[in-house]
């Protein structure tokens, strides 16, 4: 597969792998696995700016996420923005995914292209390609912006 398709599908593990349609609740994932699992498939230091301004439909869920986890200061500066990049793209749609990953997190021709990167269970997986086939007009258009992007 093309180096495009692999960022989609490694976009697309990190997002499930915190998604209520695997059975997932973002809130119940540590701050130290949600590092772990960003490193794991995207793969970057992120490049926007940490965002100080928290969305208005953003802020019950990370003031109920740092109390629960209680090491805000330890991790807010490293976390903030991946967590309201997952919080964001909930619904996985491969649009609004593509959007809200470089409103949050940085370009997404800077995901990692390696094929085949382990980490979730066999019928996670298997959910992660029915939303990815569901998708599939939307990922090309992906496709087409991304390669585009790589030519400029």
């Amino acid at each position: 597969m093309s180096k495009e398709y692999n960022q989609i599908v490694n976009l697309y593990k990190f997002n499930i792998n915190f998604s209520k349609y695997a059975d997932n609740n973002l809130m119940d994932m540590s701050p130290d696995y949600v590092i772990e699992k960003y490193n794991h498939w995207i793969g970057f230091t992120p490049t926007v700016e940490y965002n100080m301004y928290t969305p208005d439909d953003m802020i019950n869920f990370l003031h109920k996420y740092w109390k629960r986890w209680k090491i805000f200061d330890k991790y807010d500066k490293d976390v903030k923005n991946i967590l309201m990049y997952l919080y964001s793209t909930q619904s996985l749609q491969a649009i609004e995914m593509f959007s809200k990953f470089e409103q949050y997190i940085g370009p997404v021709t800077m995901i990692s292209d390696v094929a085949n990167k382990r980490g979730l269970h066999v019928l996670t997986e298997k959910v992660m390609f029915e939303v990815i086939e569901g998708n599939s007009k939307n990922l090309k258009v992906i496709f087409r912006e991304m390669k585009l992007r790589t030519l400029v």
